[in-house]
């Protein structure tokens, strides 16, 4: 048996290799959705496909690259990858998020046998479609959202598989910035194979193979031991969505029963609405990430989430539902759905462990991708923003100002970025003071952004979440409701802003101002 030392230093080494590969990913990346706003992440896998170690950058990619892994490798490739072939899938019905997160996937060999595989998933700004940008909620099938990668080879035997980059370049409207981030995961994968490789040959791959089954088996005690320690009962909870951006100003309810039974964790979202004819609905595997964080956040950060944990979390939805939707229909901005699910796990969860109960974060997710032809270059860009908001109080502590929460995590576009690569001015950053709610401690604050473009005009989508006040960020222990959050436009020579609707699409002229606002967060005690 590996001694714990041995075993400790290992796990933490494939951390530390999930990473170091990030690092490479966002400094090598082209486009600043990626190196600025850190939309991607980086994960470590065991021969069977399991994560075993990721990066800390977006929570709803991390838990769905194992069975994006899987399914992908059961589906096209059931003998394993061979040395040199590299793997890409977008697909949201094989274990994918939306079109636009790619996913690339590499094995590692040891003398002849594998070891394992590195894998990234990055948001690349493009990936054709009927909307510049891929994303939006009026979309109505899923073969609107552009190009559909079902797990084949990008790099076979270390030679790229050229027919298949040159029909990438002539179906996304950045050609240049998707295949430069196409390199860039690339890179990050040979980072991993390469320092995965020298952890085999520091401890020899034997100790190496033996440590990686005792990661697993150590963080399954772990999470068993927790879950066995929470009260074996059920909890409920449930929250809605403003409107699908089809069938406008109907809500559409999110609803999970949490059961705790012999240390394994039973969720079951049946209470939930059906699929949307818009293109909000989660894919299945998306869905398991929003479980998954809400479920680790709750745990500690003495479990680690690698396939330890996660396979004592079992879901249950009937097909056909808003989480568990049957194909084609569209998924591309799942994202908001995605967060509303964590937010009543994280309610759920709360009223099961009043101790660790916080208040409600945003869940606004106030967003755009906007095409304009830069007039300085005259090259058409394509750029896109996400606003933060308030976090959830908590009973020693305020919440948090201007976060992404919950499962999202990116960073803000900074404005020195988008006055350089872009043809857009921004007027205004700054915080809404006194938006999170009120109470003992107050919910944090949103945030608001003005953007005014440069160009003659501008043509793409936007959405956000929160801007019905019954659906705003849940106060917790009698404190207050945060703020709801908005998208506004005020059109050259005018000083009005005028509100739009929660989800759609908008044609801009030269000096028009968007404004986006995000919502509060939940305040703590009276």
């Amino acid at each position: 048996m590996i001694d714990p030392i041995t075993q400790e230093i290992i796990g933490a080494a494939l951390s530390s290799i999930a990473e170091e590969m990030a690092v490479v990913e966002y400094r090598s990346s082209y486009s600043p959705i990626i190196r600025e706003m850190l939309d991607f992440s980086c994960g470590v896998f065991d021969a069977e496909g399991r994560l075993l170690a990721h990066s800390e950058m977006i929570p709803a990619q991390l838990g769905l690259m194992q069975s994006s892994l899987q399914q992908g490798l059961a589906k096209n490739h059931p003998h394993g990858l061979r040395p040199g072939d590299v793997m890409l899938t977008n697909h949201p019905y094989l274990g994918g998020t939306h079109t636009p997160d790619l996913q690339v996937f590499a094995p590692v060999h040891a003398d002849g046998d594998l070891i394992g595989y590195t894998g990234s998933i990055a948001h690349h700004i493009d990936v054709g479609g009927r909307v510049p940008g891929t994303e939006s909620a009026e979309n109505t099938e899923l073969y609107q959202e552009g190009l559909l990668f079902p797990a084949i080879l990008l790099v076979e035997r270390g030679r790229r598989v050229r027919p298949l980059w040159q029909l990438i370049e002539a179906n996304v409207r950045d050609p240049y910035a998707t295949l430069g981030d196409l390199d860039a995961q690339l890179a990050a994968l040979r980072r991993g194979g390469q320092r995965l490789l020298e952890l085999a040959d520091r401890y020899g791959t034997a100790t190496l193979l033996e440590g990686v089954t005792g990661l697993l088996t150590t963080t399954s005690a772990r999470a068993r031991a927790e879950f066995a320690s929470w009260p074996s009962r059920a909890v409920e909870a449930e929250g809605f969505m403003d409107d699908d951006g089809v069938v406008r100003d109907v809500p559409l309810r999110i609803a999970v029963r949490i059961e705790v039974r012999d240390g394994e964790l039973h969720v079951d979202l049946d209470g939930s609405a059906p699929q949307s004819p818009g293109g909000i609905n989660v894919p299945w595997a998306s869905s398991h990430a929003a479980v998954y964080f809400g479920v680790r956040a709750f745990c500690g950060s003495h479990v680690p989430q690698n396939d330890g944990l996660t396979r004592h979390v079992h879901l249950h939805c009937a097909e056909g539902g808003l989480l568990r939707p049957r194909f084609p229909a569209a998924v591309s901005t799942r994202h908001i759905a995605v967060q509303r699910l964590t937010d009543v796990v994280v309610e759920a969860l709360g009223d099961l462990l009043p101790g660790r109960a916080v208040a409600a974060a945003h869940v606004s997710f106030p967003t755009f991708v906007i095409q304009a032809t830069d007039p300085r270059t005259g090259r058409p860009t394509i750029m896109t923003d996400i606003l933060g908001g308030g976090g959830g109080a908590r009973p020693g502590a305020p919440g948090d100002a201007a976060i992404d929460s919950y499962t999202s995590n990116c960073a803000l576009l900074p404005a020195e970025i988008a006055e350089l690569e872009y043809p857009w001015r921004i007027d205004r950053t700054e915080l809404v003071t006194g938006s999170g709610g009120a109470g003992a401690q107050r919910g944090g604050d949103g945030m608001l952004r003005d953007y005014t473009l440069l160009a003659d005009e501008g043509y793409g989508i936007y959405y956000i979440e929160q801007t019905n006040a019954a659906f705003a960020a849940r106060g917790r222990a009698g404190g207050g409701p945060g703020a709801t959050g908005a998208i506004l436009v005020r059109r050259a020579g005018s000083d009005l802003f005028e509100q739009l609707p929660g989800k759609g699409e908008v044609r801009l002229r030269r000096g028009d101002t968007l404004r986006l606002l995000g919502a509060g967060g939940g305040g703590y005690g009276t």
